[in-house]
């Protein structure tokens, strides 16, 4: 049950299960505990996440995955110039289903709103393969940064138009141990973010409820202070794909109310199985869109 949401498999409870394995994996290998993995100044460090990836076909999101199922993933690791580790999940049976996570170790220079990056010193890299170059992810955040957006493999045509959602921070529900706020919760907040922008567009309570990930995207540049507040900037759009399913698109950026510093910026792409209110409501949408356009 701590793994399921409204529709099957929680994304955030997904992301959650990886990010303790991923940090699990790396401390057996290095042989090094987490608490005591530290730089050359003794300074105590986190492999915090900086790009996540989901991929799974439109037709079989998260939800397709409930309760009492098993699943089984191949994992793997590389690092990158003992700063980066990178590598992916992959669902051993069924699917195609994957999730890849990139860290990089960091530090707390001055709290949670300024960290800076550092290399482990008392870790043994070993027996972890080592990449010739760094990650493509972090091209891939990079190029995100600079568009506003990651490139989704599927597109909408229905516009469900954008709105800034002002979201307050709970210090003992969003943070972490290390004081950080959670990479695992920023979907939460994103996906509060796409229901407030859903609700205003009218969109039926039982779709909202089944939209489900197939897809997404999200580069991590910073964290924040528990006790401040994120601006989420999201647009939206909606299609019917292949006359079976509801295909939404959501494009993100997330910063700091404080100082209006970027902390993350994700796209993701959701399905569920279309219905006749849904059908209705899309039409409507794209009725409403036709008449502004040649109004």
């Amino acid at each position: 049950m701590p793994h399921l949401g409204r529709s099957g498999l929680n994304e955030s409870a997904l992301l959650k299960m990886v990010g303790h394995d991923r940090w699990m994996q790396f401390a057996e290998i290095s042989g090094v505990a987490t608490d005591k993995i530290a730089d050359a100044f003794e300074n105590r460090l986190y492999a915090t996440f900086c790009f996540v990836e989901l991929l799974l076909p439109p037709d079989r999101p998260l939800s397709v995955y409930d309760e009492n199922d098993r699943l089984r993933f191949s994992r793997d690791l590389s690092h990158y110039g003992r700063i980066y580790l990178d590598g992916y999940y992959k669902l051993k049976d069924g699917g195609p289903f994957s999730v890849r996570c990139t860290n990089v170790f960091i530090y707390q220079l001055a709290g949670p709103q300024q960290l800076k990056m550092a290399q482990p010193e008392n870790c043994d890299f070993t027996k972890i393969p080592e990449l010739a170059v760094q990650p493509d992810s972090l091209n891939l955040c990079r190029a995100a940064k600079a568009e506003g957006a990651f490139q989704s493999p599927i597109t909408n045509r229905g516009n469900l138009g954008s709105r800034v959602v002002d979201y307050p921070l709970d210090p003992d529900r969003d943070a972490n141990g290390a004081g950080l706020i959670y990479f695992a919760n920023f979907v939460c907040f994103l996906d509060f973010a796409e229901r407030v922008l859903l609700n205003d567009r009218g969109a039926p309570i039982d779709l909202i409820d089944a939209r489900s990930t197939f897809w997404r995207q999200t580069g991590y540049f910073a964290n924040a202070m528990f006790d401040d507040r994120l601006e989420i900037s999201i647009t939206g759009g909606v299609e019917i794909f292949e006359d079976r399913l509801v295909v939404m698109a959501f494009d993100y950026r997330m910063s700091r109310a404080s100082d209006g510093k970027l902390v993350l910026i994700s796209s993701a792409r959701k399905s569920a199985k279309l219905a006749p209110e849904a059908r209705t409501w899309i039409a409507g949408l794209e009725k409403k869109s036709s008449e502004q356009s040649h109004g």
